[in-house]
């Protein structure tokens, strides 16, 4: 899941903005009027709004993304919910067993047989509460594989290469290839012309532009760094990408 966030984000900053911000400065010098400029500009913007899905043409594979983040908010709450409740119930018996040796300290019982069997029940209530709240995890989890994955299968039939070489990334593991006949004849065809694309040409050109931003000002300003973006991309390339929930 993180995994999945984290390559959205690198998609967003890198391939579409960067990558068209890169592209409209190369147009605007070599443009040779306004009429240029403007052109160059309404294509910069056709660029960043069909790859970033805000295009009427990208409708389904927007609905499909919202439905992606859907389930990852439904799986924080429901994780926070469980971290809560186990704090709480820490929280209570500590406080139980402070109680009973201040009351020894006093000279008292430390607990009467009613209140140990008031801390046994809530004991039994919070043990018979863990199964619900696992079993409402493996249920969201199940959830937030299928609709990834079919938002997978979109991306691999999309006509954008970006979009094909992003599905690639997000299953570089091929965690949901072993479980979606689709993606492993979209993956097997398509990804890995697409990487290399991408590594050749989009890469090479990154590593011309990047080294003038701090004073030329081209660069977009609140972009992450490219060569960042490209270590973190190959240290996950290392680990494999984790498993499970990606």
């Amino acid at each position: 899941m993180v995994h999945f966030i984290h390559q959205m984000q690198y998609y967003i900053t890198f391939e579409v903005l960067e990558c068209s911000w890169d592209e409209l400065w190369n147009r605007v010098q070599q443009a040779q009027d306004l009429d240029h400029i403007i052109a160059a500009h309404e294509a910069f913007l056709d660029t960043i709004t069909s790859r970033c899905l805000l295009d009427s043409d990208s409708r389904v594979l927007l609905n499909q993304l919202r439905a992606v983040f859907d389930q990852i908010i439904e799986l924080q709450n429901a994780q926070d919910a469980m971290y809560r409740a186990a704090l709480e119930e820490l929280q209570r018996r500590l406080q139980f067993e402070e109680k009973k040796k201040q009351r020894e300290i006093e000279g008292q019982w430390g607990v009467t047989a009613a209140e140990e069997e008031e801390e046994n029940r809530k004991i039994r209530e919070f043990q018979d509460s863990i199964p619900k709240m696992c079993s409402q995890l493996r249920i969201l989890t199940h959830f937030y594989q299928g609709v990834v994955q079919q938002f997978l299968v979109l991306l691999t039939t999309s006509s954008d290469e970006s979009l094909r070489f992003l599905s690639f990334r997000l299953d570089f593991n091929e965690h949901y290839k072993a479980r979606e006949p689709r993606l492993r004849v979209s993956l097997g065809s398509r990804g890995r012309r697409s990487s290399h694309t991408f590594s050749v040409s989009t890469l090479a050109k990154f590593k011309v532009w990047e080294k003038p931003r701090a004073d030329s000002g081209r660069g977009l300003p609140s972009a992450s760094p490219v060569s960042t973006s490209l270590t973190g991309f190959n240290k996950d390339k290392r680990r494999g990408l984790h498993g499970g929930l990606v």
